[in-house]
């Protein structure tokens, strides 16, 4: 055997397991060296995995908060706790109601011009509209309240004759966005929604997935350009005041012709509305179920109709007034409550579109509704006494 091959043979001896069944040095080197390597990676897949596991229990939690949710609601909630802490012993009248209460009361106007006398508390008005906000939505947001700790002295609701149809297009629950109710909504999904157990479904599938199931709710608030015009949902509340309100058109006041224009436009909406109106019973009873919660819980409740222009009032045939009328006023003497008729108090020319107040507008009016909720409500004003 040559000197090349003895020494091959040597060096295969060296590299190879003995027959023992044990490994060369350098096998052994070789894993030792691995094994560092496949610990770090093993500890990078679990802090990926206990990251990603806290994330997303992080969005479980916070995808539970109606400030995320449903941010038209819980802003105006933060911002009701702290006008509170702001007035304490004053009475509490929270308004709820639709785009027409968001656009038309504006507390900042009456705390202006309030009497601030101590010995006689003003009435705290606070603006808790929802776009889109019928009966049902009412009684959602009242519920919310009082779930989140609120307990205000006087609950205003908003009677507004249109959003008492209940019917095809016009049915309530249709505007409301399953994405932003929350886990205490379910009462209302199940008493008043006509496929229940459609949307509870939708609801748990969020519970399950808070991460990709509220992604463009948390985009529309962060990073709202990151997403498609029709799906940016923060023109509901990106300019709210801290007294709950949504600033409408800032026409000024007169009888221009964008004015004209808007009338015009809602008279083809409305028009066959009223043709066809009916009060639904699903209406009434959520009506009769806010009231009676908002007693349970030691508050006075009323309605308030707000302004309409007279174009939009020719609207109502005769007939139709005279239901509507007489319904109010069944409905108020059954529940033994009052109503703020306050439908012709500001003149057409701060009324953008026939129900809309502008922003001049809503001042002009709120300054009105101020004393007119203290004469009406005496006995939260004794509530509110030092």
């Amino acid at each position: 055997m040559t000197l090349v091959g003895t020494i091959r043979i040597n060096l295969a001896r060296l590299f190879r397991p003995s027959a023992a069944g044990g490994k060369s040095t350098r096998s052994i080197t070789v894993r030792s060296q691995r094994l560092p390597s496949r610990r770090k990676g093993r500890a990078t897949v679990f802090s990926f995995v206990a990251a990603l596991l806290a994330i997303h229990a992080l969005m479980f939690v916070v995808s539970a908060d109606a400030r995320v949710r449903d941010p038209e609601y819980g802003r105006r909630a933060a911002s009701l706790r702290e006008r509170i802490a702001e007035n304490p012993g004053r009475p509490v009248t929270v308004v709820l109601g639709s785009s027409r209460v968001a656009m038309g009361i504006r507390p900042t106007a009456w705390e202006d011009v309030r009497p601030a006398d101590a010995t006689h508390p003003d009435p705290l008005i606070f603006n808790m509209g929802l776009i889109g906000s019928g009966p049902v939505m009412e009684l959602m947001t009242l519920r919310r309240l009082y779930a989140d700790g609120f307990r205000p002295d006087v609950v205003l609701l908003e009677f507004w004759p249109p959003f008492l149809h209940q019917e095809g297009v016009w049915t309530e629950t249709n505007r409301i966005a399953t994405d932003r109710l929350i886990e205490r909504d379910r009462q209302i999904v199940r008493e008043y929604f006509p496929d229940p157990e459609r949307v509870e479904r939708d609801m748990d599938w969020r519970r399950r997935n808070p991460i990709f199931a509220n992604r463009e709710r948390l985009l529309v608030q962060i990073l709202s350009r990151w997403l498609l015009p029709e799906k940016r949902t923060d023109w509901l509340w990106d300019d709210l005041d801290t007294w709950g309100w949504k600033p409408g058109n800032d026409m000024e006041h007169g009888l221009s012709s964008m004015r004209s224009d808007a009338h015009a436009r809602c008279a083809e909406i409305y028009k066959p509305l009223f043709a066809t109106h009916k009060i639904s019973p699903i209406a009434e009873q959520a009506c009769r179920e806010s009231v009676a919660l908002a007693r349970q819980h030691g508050a006075t409740v009323g309605f308030v109709f707000l302004p309409e222009s007279s174009e939009f009032r020719q609207l109502y045939s005769p007939e139709l007034n005279q239901v509507v009328r007489a319904y109010l006023d069944r409905l108020c003497s059954e529940l033994d409550i009052p109503v703020i008729d306050s439908r012709e108090w500001v003149d057409d020319g701060f009324i953008v579109d026939g129900f809309h107040l502008s922003r001049v507008g809503a001042a002009e009016y709120t300054r009105k509704l101020g004393p007119s909720v203290a004469a009406t409500f005496p006995k939260a004003r004794e509530r509110g006494k030092p």
